[in-house]
């Protein structure tokens, strides 16, 4: 496939990433697809996005073992969708946890808030993109 010089798919798949839940793809110990919805904490247009976890949670020990990763959006009455693939990275420093925290999160992490040992921000930070509608796909890089 060609990778788009069309900023237009760009635009679309970016309306797309504004929702708030994305679809997360990691890979296991047996190089198997896993899929996780996640509630989308920040972002910064189609390059980067942010996701609050937990250091214990299978997904963030399955991305430090294997930090490839995919991010997926889908909407529409006429199916679209747009599939970004890259790297997740597992950061536990003070100031990318503050960045995503959210009143409220302190009852989800009751050990210490947003030093509690078991909070961790996930850093996805995208390569490539394909944006899909009505049978087409325009694939960009980023």
């Amino acid at each position: 496939m060609e990778i788009c010089k069309n900023m237009n798919a760009i635009k679309k798949a970016l309306k797309l990433a504004n929702k708030k839940i994305a679809y997360v793809g990691s890979v296991n110990e047996n190089n198997a697809p896993n899929i996780k919805a996640m509630l989308v904490a920040k972002h910064d247009g189609l390059k980067t996005f942010y996701f609050a976890s937990n250091n214990s949670a299978i997904r963030t020990e399955q991305f430090k073992i294997n930090n490839n990763a995919c991010v997926y959006f889908n909407g529409g009455i006429i199916y679209k969708g747009v599939m970004l693939e890259g790297t997740m990275e597992v950061l536990n420093d003070t100031e990318n946890k503050k960045s995503i925290w959210i009143k409220g999160m302190e009852s989800l992490y009751k050990n210490g808030g947003i030093n509690d040992p078991d909070y961790c921000v996930l850093k996805f930070t995208a390569k490539t993109g394909r944006y899909y509608c009505l049978y087409k796909t325009e694939i960009f890089e980023l």
